[in-house]
């Protein structure tokens, strides 16, 4: 039994789908329905429920998609030689991405997906993030008792401190999180 590429169309159909899911989720949160993405896609619900079988399964397609954001603003941080400063210029880069992608962002602390989802979520991340601790590592910039897990929560904190309701610069706050990762606990 071989296994066949997917069509060019079906590709392109999913594409499309995540690209309107994730601004329907910025826009609306989670909340948003699938009936209303794939309107928004123009596309109907049979083709979404073809690429996408449930909700958390276009959850996580956005979320990869954004993952793959993240991976490259890190690689293009770690490109260049050591210079001692990946990890602030890395987190300055997520602080915008974040701020950018706050609907979806927001939704996913308010409605996290289910555990096993989460998993695989946090786990992507924690791999993500070891090439960038390593070198934050080497180059003293971040404390050697931390790892790729506490970075992880680090970038949840910086989330929560960038959103509008807090009433201050995120920028604030970005400062305060680099000087602790330096510092360690």
């Amino acid at each position: 039994m071989s296994t066949r590429a997917p069509r060019r169309d079906a590709l392109r159909n999913r594409a499309h789908l995540i690209a309107v899911a994730t601004q329907a989720f910025r826009e609306q949160g989670l909340q948003v329905g699938v009936d209303e993405i794939a309107r928004r896609a123009q596309v109907g619900i049979a083709t979404l429920y073809r690429h996408f079988p449930t909700k958390g399964d276009l959850v996580v397609a956005v979320s990869t998609e954004l993952l793959r954001e993240t991976e490259r603003v890190r690689d293009e941080v770690l490109a260049g030689s050591a210079s001692g400063d990946e990890l602030s210029r890395f987190l300055h880069a997520s602080l915008e991405q974040l701020q950018l992608n706050r609907g979806f962002v927001e939704a996913l602390a308010q409605h996290p997906p289910d555990p096993e989802i989460r998993q695989r979520m946090r786990a992507r991340m924690v791999e993500l993030l070891t090439p960038l601790v390593q070198r934050a590592h080497a180059t003293g910039e971040l404390h050697d008792g931390l790892d790729a897990v506490d970075l992880v929560i680090a970038f949840r904190m910086l989330g929560a401190g960038s959103t509008p309701d807090v009433g201050r610069p995120p920028e604030r706050y970005l400062a305060l999180l680099l000087a602790g990762l330096r510092a360690g606990v």
